[in-house]
Parts: structure tokens; C-alpha cells; sequence
């Protein structure tokens, strides 16, 4: 950890400008991989202020555990892959992390650019967010690969449970191994309880290059659980969702419950994309959800696109008539913005 006032000014400013918080920021923590954080990183971060004998963290994790909620602390992650064995349960409110591997989210375990990974067997998500008014900006998050170890229960490279937060520039990816994509418990981002005015910005959910295909028929890339009503308010905005399946019934977003979704939702410039070997046919739905008691909730479509699906939900509607689509498409708006395939299903 180093104090604000002893960085150098133009990091201070960059800051700032990342998270939007202007003079609010407080300590900020260095992360870097252990064969560099003695080496470049060290060397060039002295040079904005970090003294010789200041400690890196080689683990977000550890990083973390010394930040202190309610103080706008930042984790600063250079890019490397940082192999955790534990979920990171970031519970502490106005807690921030940036990563900086640059704009392009796409990367995979093979190839990381700035990732956090999860491959231990039987750990739930990468990071489980319970705090409230967090930001994470800039790195990916990955919870099982092909090679790997995960299981059923490694769940979801993101769990959220907090309220209020922001992701920017942010890639997840989940069900990377095959008892992973058989499961329909098994997502890139699961949103829970406690969940509520969120926003995903610029963000990359999910991923279309796994070795196995996504399998369940219940199932999303985007899993949204919550049994209890207030999951309210979510944004999505120029969010890429990618996701490889050949099961006619998989959706991209699936709603596990009647009060996963409430008031309003909104997808605003955002693509929702299947990839099926020689596009062999397209999936049903976009949007699913299972039959529930109505817990109404409006999903608007703002300028979206689909490739590899039939329709936005073909009934136009959920369990009990609770869930309605609207887009600013042509008139059906279950059809609205969907892509046809080369031999023009639809």
C-alpha cells in the first residue's frame, strides 16, 4: 500500500479519471506476478512514487485482504495471470480494483493478457462481490478451462450479491470445462440476492472459443438466482455475450427464478452472439426463464443485436405473463434485431 500523497501526480490524475471519484480515492495497493514484481514493475512504478522497500502483492487476493472498506482504496493489476485457490469474497463497500492490461478483454487461460483464474476444483466464484459501490475496470475473470480441474460447483468467475456496482471494460468467463457446461448452475456471471442497480459497461460476458460446448438445456452465460424480490435495475451497455452451443433450448440469459429480474432492465448497444459449428442451426431463445408466480419486470432492448438465436424469447413473455421485451426494433419485437443465419431460419 502507498498513501496518495506520495504518488506522483499524474497517477493520481489517472485515477481519478478511471473511477470517476476526483479527490475521493484513498490508498492505492500494486499487484504484479511474482517472477516480475521484484523486477520491471518495481523499477517502473518507482518512478511514480513507489519506494524501494514498498511491498507488491503477487495475489489480488492478498492485496485485498489489507484494503479497507468505505475509503475508496484501489488495487492497481499489472497484466500476468494470478492462479487463486479460493473464492476472493470481496465484501468491503467503496473497494476498487483497475487492471492494466490495455482495451482488449479477449484472452483466454492459454493466452492471458490480465486475468484472474480459478481452476481449483470446487470453488464457487473467482470473486464473490457482497460489498456495495465497487468498481472493477480493465482485467478479466475466469473460473474453470478445458485442461483444468473445475467441476459442477466452480460456479462462475463473478458471484454478485452487492448493490450499486460497476463494471467497465471487464471480461468473465465461466464454464470452461465439460461437466461445467452440462450444468445449468454453471455461468460466466451468476447475479444474486442483494444484487440491485448494477452496470456493466464496455464488458465482454462469456466466451465462444471452449473446447467443449455448452450442453445444459437450462442454462445461461448470464444466470440470474435470486429467490427473493429487489433485484432491480440492472444496465447493460455495449456488453459483447458470446457463448458456444449446438442445444436448440440453452439461452444466453437464463432466469432461474420469478425474482431474479424486477423493474427495469436494460441492454443498451449490446450483442448477443452463439457460435454453432457451421451454423448448423440457430438456439430458441436469447432470454429464458423457468415457470414462476409473476414478479414483473420489463427487459428493453436499446439498438441490440442477435446472431444464432431464433428470437428474443419466442412468447414474448416469462412465466405468468411476468416478464415482457421490448426493443426499438422493426414491430415483432420478438424478432426485432435478431441476425439470420446463411439459410435464412428465423
Amino acid at each position: 500500500m502507498i498513501k496518495k500523497r506520495n504518488l506522483d501526480p499524474s497517477l493520481v490524475q489517472w485515477i481519478m479519471q478511471q473511477t470517476g471519484l476526483g479527490p475521493g480515492i484513498g490508498n492505492i495497493f500494486y499487484v504484479a506476478p511474482a517472477s516480475s514484481s521484484t523486477s520491471q514493475y518495481r523499477t517502473q512504478w518507482q518512478s511514480m512514487g513507489i519506494e524501494k522497500d514498498h511491498f507488491i502483492y503477487d495475489l489480488p487476493s492478498k492485496a485485498y485482504d489489507d484494503m479497507t472498506g468505505d475509503r475508496n482504496d484501489v488495487m492497481i493489476i499489472a497484466p500476468g495471470i494470478y492462479t487463486e485457490t479460493a473464492s476472493i469474497d470481496w465484501a468491503k463497500d467503496h473497494t476498487h480494483a483497475i487492471g492494466l492490461g490495455g482495451p482488449n478483454l479477449h484472452q483466454r487461460y492459454g493466452r492471458p493478457n490480465c486475468m484472474i483464474m480459478q481452476d481449483t476444483a470446487a470453488v464457487d466464484y473467482t470473486v464473490h462481490l457482497t460489498g456495495d459501490f465497487c468498481q472493477f475496470h480493465g482485467f478479466m475473470l475466469g473460473n474453470g478451462h478445458s485442461t483444468g480441474s473445475a467441476t459442477a460447483d466452480n460456479l462462475s468467475a463473478l458471484g454478485l450479491a452487492g448493490y450499486g456496482n460497476y463494471f467497465n471494460r471487464m471480461g468473465f468467463q465461466g464454464v470452461g470445462s465439460a461437466t461445467q457446461a452440462a450444468d445449468a448452475d454453471c455461468s460466466s456471471v451468476e447475479i444474486m440476492a442483494g444484487a440491485g442497480e448494477l452496470m456493466f459497461e464496455d464488458c465482454l460476458i462469456g466466451d465462444n472459443t471452449y473446447v467443449t460446448t455448452r450442453s445444459s438445456t437450462t442454462s445461461g452465460q448470464l444466470l440470474l438466482t435470486s429467490t427473493v424480490a429487489g433485484v432491480a435495475n440492472g444496465i447493460f451497455k455495449n456488453v459483447l455475450f458470446l457463448s458456444r452451443s449446438a442445444v436448440a433450448a440453452t439461452a444466453m440469459v437464463h432466469r432461474k427464478t420469478q425474482a431474479a429480474y424486477d423493474r427495469t432492465w436494460i441492454f443498451d448497444r449490446c450483442h448477443f452472439d452463439n457460435f454453432n459449428p457451421s451454423w448448423a442451426a440457430n438456439l430458441t431463445n436469447v432470454f429464458d426463464a423457468e415457470d414462476h408466480s409473476p414478479q414483473t419486470s420489463n427487459i428493453t432492448l436499446k439498438d441490440c443485436t442477435a446472431f444464432g438465436y431464433s428470437y428474443w424469447m419466442n412468447t414474448n413473455t416469462g412465466g405468468g405473463a411476468d416478464l415482457q421485451i421490448r426493443g426499438n426494433g422493426p414491430a415483432v419485437a420478438a424478432l426485432g434485431g435478431i441476425c439470420l443465419d446463411a439459410t435464412g431460419t428465423s
